[in-house]
């Protein structure tokens, strides 16, 4: 196995040093720091496998944090937001929405918590083109919608999955999915 080499992960840090904490503040906490990260807290381990799939597309990057990190990892990402301006920003964030990707098809596509309930992820994996995807969040908890995970269900074949640090009551994931055939 060849060494990973380190990342600055300062999300990841804060994690880990609130871990001992009483899980009410560690929660209070999670509220003021998904805004300026991630909604989930990627590891060391993920982001180096995630940067092996190639070219990546993150659409609904949010502060670009985990592109950023990424690209750290030797990745090529590409960020996008419907709200490329709003701060803080970790990368350069494009606007871009779920039809974007139709031109996608040399990329991996990485959606990292979708949001709940709304249209945006299945709408994604409608027009993407390309052969790998990449859901970071919970498998059919807060993230995406029913018809998201259909999809992927009868669309895609999960090959990998990959625990990340989790807060309190939450249980996010790395899964990678190739296209079936």
């Amino acid at each position: 196995m060849i060494p990973q080499p380190p990342l600055l992960n300062p999300y990841l840090d804060l994690r880990r040093a609130l871990e001992a904490q009483p899980e009410k503040l560690q929660l209070e906490l999670r509220k003021k720091l998904i805004w300026a990260y991630s909604w989930a807290v990627p590891s060391n381990e993920a982001i180096h496998r995630i940067a092996e799939l190639g070219p990546m597309v993150e659409l609904g990057c949010g502060t670009g944090y985990w592109a950023w990190l990424i690209a750290q990892a030797g990745g090529r990402p590409r960020a996008l937001d419907r709200s490329s301006t709003q701060p803080p920003r970790w990368t350069e964030i494009s606007p871009g929405n779920p039809q974007d990707l139709a031109s996608a098809s040399e990329e991996t596509l990485l959606l990292c918590w979708p949001p709940l309930n709304e249209d945006m992820a299945d709408q994604a994996l409608a027009a993407f083109q390309g052969s790998h995807v990449v859901y970071v969040g919970e498998w059919r908890g807060r993230t995406a919608n029913p018809a998201f995970h259909d999809q992927l269900e009868l669309n895609w074949v999960r090959t990998e999955v990959i625990p990340l640090p989790s807060w309190p009551g939450y249980h996010d994931q790395v899964l990678i999915w190739t296209r079936r055939s």
